[in-house]
C-alpha cells in the first residue's frame, strides 16, 4: 500500500474512533440516568394498573418535587438546558418540569413529548406541558399547575381535543373551586390552558425544519401530529446522536478525500482509436 493511502486509512480510523469512543462512554452514562429515572418511576407507579393513572401520578409527583425557579444547570452545552436528572435534583420552570415528566414516562415505556403553548399564531411560546399516550389515546398533563384534562367518563383530553375549545379553561376554573385558595392554581393564567396554537414542534422555524416537515409529508406522515422527539429534550441523548453523526460525517469525508479514492475517480478514460 502506498504511504499516502496508508496515511489516509489512518486518518479514517482516528477520525472515527474519537467521537465513537465519546458516544459509547456517554451512552453508558445516559443509561445510568435512565436507571435512576426508572427506579423513581416504579416507586411512583408500581401499584397502578393503567397508563393514564401512571401518567397522572408522575405528573403529580413532579409538581410536588422541588421548586419552580428556572434550572440553570446543564450538561456540556448550556444551550441544551438541564438533564432530567438535574431537574429531578433541583426542580425547574415549566419546560424543565415537563422534560422530567416525559423522561420518567419514557423510562417505563410510555411515549410522551413536550408541547409548547402560544397565545397566537405568530406569538412566542409562553408555556410548556406534556402530551402522553395512554390506553385511550393521548392526554395532556401540566406539571407546573398539576393539571390534567379528564372527560368524566374515564377518558382524557389531548391537544387535538382541547384545541379550538374552552375546555381547558373550564377545567382550570373547576380546579380553582376544588382546591384551597392558597393553592398555586389560583394564579394560573387562562392562556396556559389555551391549546389553539399549541405545537410539539415549530416546523416553520427555519429552512431545515420546513424541509424535514415536507419530507415527512411526502412519506405519508403528518408532522403536526407527531410527538416531540425525545432527543430534543434529553441533552445526553442529543449529544450521543450528534457524536455518531459527526463520526459518520468524518468517515465519509476522509474516504472521499483519500488519495487512493481520488485516483480511482480521476482515472482517465480510454478513447476509441481513430479509423485510418
Amino acid at each position: 500500500m502506498l504511504p499516502s493511502r496508508r496515511c489516509g486509512r489512518n486518518l479514517i480510523i482516528l477520525a472515527a474512533a474519537i467521537p465513537l469512543i465519546c458516544a459509547i462512554s456517554l451512552y453508558f452514562n445516559w443509561q445510568q440516568d435512565n436507571a435512576v429515572l426508572r427506579r423513581q418511576a416504579l416507586a411512583i407507579t408500581g401499584h397502578l394498573d393503567s397508563d393514564s393513572a401512571r401518567i397522572r401520578a408522575v405528573n403529580d409527583w413532579v409538581y410536588h418535587n422541588k421548586g419552580f425557579d428556572p434550572n440553570d444547570q446543564y450538561f456540556v452545552v448550556s444551550a441544551l438546558g438541564p438533564t432530567p436528572i438535574q431537574v429531578m435534583a433541583r426542580g425547574g420552570f415549566c419546560a424543565d418540569k415537563s422534560r422530567l415528566v416525559a423522561a420518567i414516562l419514557h423510562s417505563i415505556g410510555i411515549d410522551a413529548g413536550l408541547v409548547m403553548i402560544s397565545p397566537c399564531l405568530y406569538c412566542g411560546f409562553i408555556h410548556t406541558v406534556v402530551e402522553a399516550r395512554y390506553e385511550g389515546g393521548r392526554m395532556v398533563v401540566d406539571p407546573t399547575w398539576n393539571v390534567d384534562y379528564p372527560t368524566g367518563d374515564g377518558r382524557f383530553l389531548g391537544v387535538a381535543d382541547l384545541s379550538g375549545t374552552n375546555r381547558g379553561q373550564e377545567r382550570v376554573a373547576e380546579l380553582r373551586h376544588q382546591r384551597p385558595v392558597t393553592d398555586k392554581i389560583q394564579n394560573m393564567p387562562d392562556a396556559d390552558a389555551a391549546f389553539e396554537y399549541a405545537v410539539a414542534m415549530n416546523w416553520d422555524k427555519n429552512l431545515v425544519t420546513r424541509s424535514v416537515a415536507a419530507t415527512l409529508r411526502l412519506m405519508g406522515y403528518q408532522p403536526e401530529t407527531l410527538l416531540r422527539p425525545r432527543l430534543l429534550e434529553d441533552p445526553k441523548l442529543f449529544l450521543i446522536s450528534f457524536l455518531l453523526g459527526l463520526m459518520t460525517t468524518m468517515v465519509l469525508a476522509s474516504f472521499l478525500l483519500d488519495p487512493g479514492v481520488r485516483a480511482i475517480t480521476k482515472r482517465p478514460t480510454v478513447s476509441a482509436p481513430h479509423h485510418v
